[in-house]
């Protein structure tokens, strides 16, 4: 998926040509993955649950004592660039240029990219993932930080053996999350989906699936799920924000049948997009 900008990108509060743009070369950010980032969803020009973005955003830069702009700075850029109609917001914060004196000479950039169509259904691959939390006390839990390298690393793992996407397991095969989503399942009519206590990011659309999951009378489960209880599933289905809510046909050699409780959480989503950012 391609992320050229729709129109300018701000930089440091500053409109500017895509073209125009560039980043310092003793940058933390594009010498050490050193950063964090959010990617909001527009609707009709509208972003959609702006504030929780934001609220991850200063954990993330917290946990990397990263100083940041103002957030109503932040949230002034967002909206200019969400104004572009249906689209991908992306927030990005470098690291700057000295470990010792973090954010010096940090770039901000705000640009919003067309957003694609959501896939009708996703086929997994189980990846272990040895960097991943797991439960496990460490300093970027849950962050969203620039370093992608093996999640990205996963997500090509997965295409070259013939599916779309990767779950990640931990080495105990414990369900965690796939590289760029959250992971959710369906067990007699109930969802399962792992704890954010495992280190998972705190998705801003699975938070969602579950406020829409509330108003169906739903059940939802969080905790620490093997991964032969999602096998043992009736239904599977990612969240995200590029993806909204789209239902797993496989998971390896399981597959699965796309069913009526990811089918109404997935319409209870754009309702609730719908009324929340009045897109039609």
């Amino acid at each position: 998926m391609g992320m050229q900008p729709l129109g300018d990108v701000i930089v440091n509060g500053q409109a500017r040509a895509s073209a125009d743009v560039g980043i310092r070369v003793d940058d933390i950010g594009l010498l050490r993955g050193y950063g964090c980032f959010e990617a909001v969803r527009s609707y009709a020009g509208v972003a959609f649950r702006l504030g929780e973005h934001l609220d991850r955003l200063e954990r993330s830069a917290a946990a990397l004592r990263l100083p940041l702009p103002p957030r109503q700075e932040l949230e002034k850029w967002a909206m200019d660039r969400a104004a572009v109609g249906d689209a991908v917001v992306r927030i990005v914060v470098t690291g700057g240029t000295d470990i010792d004196d973090l954010g010096k000479d940090a770039t901000t950039l705000v640009f919003a990219h067309a957003a694609t169509e959501p896939p009708d259904s996703l086929r997994l691959l189980e990846v272990v993932a040895p960097w991943h939390p797991a439960g496990h006390p460490t300093e970027l839990a849950g962050v969203k930080a620039l370093s992608y390298a093996p999640n990205t690393a996963a997500v090509l793992k997965a295409r070259a053996e013939g599916f779309d996407d990767a779950l990640l397991l931990d080495p105990d095969t414990m369900v965690l999350e796939l590289p760029m989503s959250s992971i959710g399942w369906v067990v007699d009519g109930a969802v399962e989906t792992p704890s954010v206590e495992l280190g998972i990011l705190r998705s801003v659309t699975r938070n969602a699936m579950m406020d829409v999951a509330a108003g169906l009378r739903i059940p939802v489960a969080t905790g620490m799920f093997a991964n032969a209880r999602l096998h043992a599933a009736d239904e599977a289905f990612v969240m995200s924000t590029t993806k909204e809510i789209v239902p797993v046909v496989a998971v390896g050699i399981r597959e699965f049948d796309p069913g009526p409780v990811t089918a109404a959480l997935a319409d209870g989503f754009r309702a609730l997009v719908t009324r929340e950012t009045g897109a039609g």
